[in-house]
């Protein structure tokens, strides 16, 4: 039940479109995402803005990484026998990734180098990783999907200590997929697609936590996918099945809705913040293969960082 005004709907535009040249068509994958639509050319998701004016993303079934400047020139930084999801930048200015097959890997930009990361937890594969976002005191979040859901609800929730400690925080999740952090680091927010919702997990001071509780819920096909918080706690929950980037405030009270563009397509998956003054909103359209944009009043919580350079 709903008492609030329906909030206000913003349209995005598109930023660019990835060119056909660099779109993998004709090329074998034996990828599927949670649509029902058959695979395509291309299939972004794993946004992220560098200090240095360029935009990341990930092309999960062909095991790429491309770059968008501030010119809008997208070139491939890297093609690997992966599958690539989420991306976050460390303080060293290497990029994490979050990967089905292989865990969590480390690229440096400055070299082309892929190096593992964490591999397994106890000897055992993961599920396949989905999503990530790092804490001020360099822990790394991270959900491990697979193929959960409702009739499997064993995705887990980890954090990554820097000094190599592995936490499972959550092992009942309803295939985990977007993750993060509250400005102010006391809640992890977690996409629970295939229960369309947003699990709220409070954290201790000792990193346990305890009293884990519903967020956010809608309804759809496929449910809410990427997550980003901005300045002011505002959590911004893409949702593909929708065709929308739905906006909460810290209380869950809905403060805006973001739809596709009128030339984009409706696999909203994946936000992040940056931009010249850090307002703008960008948005993975992943099976049109184009970013989309809107420009916000404040910036993310978490603030671009520099890549590495050669």
């Amino acid at each position: 039940m709903n008492f609030y005004p329906i909030p206000p709907v913003i349209q995005a535009e598109i930023l660019t479109q990835i060119p056909a040249h660099l779109r993998c068509t004709g090329q074998p994958t034996d990828w599927r995402g949670g649509s029902a639509l058959p695979a395509s050319d291309i299939f972004l998701e794993g946004p992220v803005y560098s200090s240095d004016g360029e935009l990341y993303v990930t092309d999960i079934p062909y095991g790429r990484i491309l770059k968008i400047d501030a010119q809008k020139q997208v070139t491939e930084c890297v093609k690997y026998d992966g599958e690539p999801n989420g991306l976050v930048i460390r303080e060293d200015g290497c990029i994490v990734i979050a990967d089905y097959k292989q865990g969590l890997l480390i690229f440096d930009p400055s070299t082309g180098a892929l190096s593992p990361l964490l591999a397994r937890r106890n000897m055992e594969r993961f599920k396949g990783p989905n999503d990530l976002v790092v804490s001020s005191k360099n822990e790394i979040y991270f959900t491990d999907q697979g193929q959960t859901g409702m009739s499997d609800p064993t995705g887990r929730v980890y954090r990554l200590c820097p000094d190599g400690r592995l936490d499972c925080l959550v092992d009942n999740g309803v295939s985990p997929n977007g993750i993060a952090l509250s400005p102010d680091e006391r809640f992890l927010y977690v996409a629970m697609t295939r229960s369309n919702s947003v699990w709220r997990l409070p954290l201790n001071s000792d990193g346990s936590t305890t009293k884990a509780g519903l967020f956010f819920q809608s309804f759809g096909t496929s449910g809410p996918d990427g997550l980003t918080v901005d300045e002011d706690g505002n959590l911004f929950i893409c949702h593909p099945s929708l065709a929308s980037v739905f906006v909460v405030d810290a209380d869950g009270i809905p403060k805006a809705r973001i739809v596709t563009s009128s030339e984009g397509g409706k696999n909203l998956t994946n936000c992040t913040f940056g931009g010249e003054d850090g307002k703008t909103l960008f948005i993975t359209d992943s099976m049109k293969g184009n970013i989309q944009f809107v420009r916000w009043h404040c910036g993310g919580s978490v603030k671009p960082k520099a890549v590495k350079t050669r």
